[in-house]
């Protein structure tokens, strides 16, 4: 029986990848070998718990204070000791984390086949989203199968020099994940709100928005929330202190802003689900919003989500203070033609098939 180890260490990671794990552990067709590790370690274990799955190793790797090259060094080595190990006949990854690059690296040295999930994705702006986009382009240059969620992401690879055979448009997992935190699951929701009340979602985590930026994204939503008394913002606050400081200035004490700690998966998809709006920087944010037809405002200057422009779901708004709250004032307005234009469901990442897609081209590659 073929060897495959599943490789992640972030949330949205998890939520990607646990329902292929799913369907391919459900087959039964070969030995599936998941491996965490642990780069975002509570948020990654929460999501892997809401869809029931264990992980078959641990590497353990996150330290407080660690930079990304100890992160990626860490991360290489045990990777490297687990496939001398294990000896599997296929390495997934996925996305463009540092535990996707790093350890798709590693089955790379040792000469192990790399499939990388969410192939294709591109901005060819080297730092925004920085480190991301190097690694998305460099797992591309030692992947040996390219699982991309759309046509688009398809000519990008194409145009990079990649042979078709090793391509297959299979679109995005993220909606196989929605399918199952939304039918499946039932949340136990961490707010109230009143009736009448419009929901908008706020997250900002991102390294390039730390600093100036994210305070200007900051301000946007005070102003948004000042500006419009039926809007209530909830804020999931990431646990970067880079983030939580810059909150807890500009925003602590703001009535109709509730900052709450990240809630597990399945809460957070109906939470999605529920927004009026949504103000993100997130790259997975987006695509769930696509496949749920939620206006969304994009704070920043450029997205390897071109598609769910093309759908007019996502707009992108910057991440300066004026150029968002312009935007979201635009949206908010009552009967806002602009915004019911862009609430419409889009299937350009796929109607939830995914994962059975990429297991079909497992069985006959590996």
């Amino acid at each position: 029986m073929k060897r495959i180890m599943i490789v992640m260490g972030t949330r949205p990671e998890a939520i990607k990848l646990c329902p292929l794990v799913r369907e391919l552990k459900a087959r039964g067709d070969q030995e599936i070998l998941v491996c965490s590790t642990g780069q975002h370690r509570a948020m990654l274990d929460s999501a892997m718990e809401a869809f029931s799955v264990r992980p078959d190793f641990d590497m353990d790797v996150m330290q407080t204070g660690q930079s990304t090259s100890e992160v990626t060094a860490k991360v290489l080595k045990r990777t490297d000791e687990l496939l001398v190990a294990e000896k599997p006949d296929m390495v997934l990854v996925q996305g463009d984390t540092t535990t996707a690059f790093a350890s798709g690296l590693a089955a790379f040295h040792r000469q192990i086949s790399v499939g990388h999930i969410e192939a294709g994705l591109r901005t060819y702006q080297m730092h925004a989203p920085f480190p991301e986009e190097f690694h998305r382009q460099a797992i591309s240059l030692f992947a040996d199968y390219h699982f991309s969620p759309t046509v688009t992401a398809k000519r990008n690879l194409l145009r990079e020099g990649k042979h078709e055979s090793q391509i297959f448009v299979t679109g995005n997992t993220v909606v196989d994940a929605l399918r199952i935190t939304l039918s499946e699951k039932r949340p136990s929701l961490p707010w109230q709100f009143d009736d009448g009340q419009r929901i908008l979602l706020f997250t900002a985590h991102r390294r390039e928005s730390w600093g100036e930026p994210i305070r200007g994204m900051l301000r946007a939503l005070r102003r948004i929330v000042e500006e419009h008394p039926d809007v209530l913002a909830v804020f999931p606050v990431h646990h970067n202190p880079h983030v939580r400081a810059a909150a807890k200035e500009i925003l602590g004490g703001v009535p109709r802003v509730r900052m709450i700690e990240p809630p597990e998966i399945v809460t957070f998809h109906h939470l999605l689900a529920h927004a009026h709006l949504i103000l993100t920087d997130s790259g997975g944010i987006q695509e769930e919003a696509v496949a749920l037809g939620i206006p969304t405002l994009v704070m920043r200057y450029s997205s390897e989500r071109t598609e769910g422009m093309r759908a007019g779901v996502l707009k992108l708004a910057g991440s300066g203070e004026e150029g968002i709250v312009a935007l979201a004032n635009r949206l908010l307005e009552e009967n806002s033609e602009e915004y019911l234009a862009m609430k419409k469901p889009s299937a350009v990442y796929g109607k939830g098939r995914a994962s059975a897609m990429i297991a079909d081209i497992l069985e006959k590659v590996v």
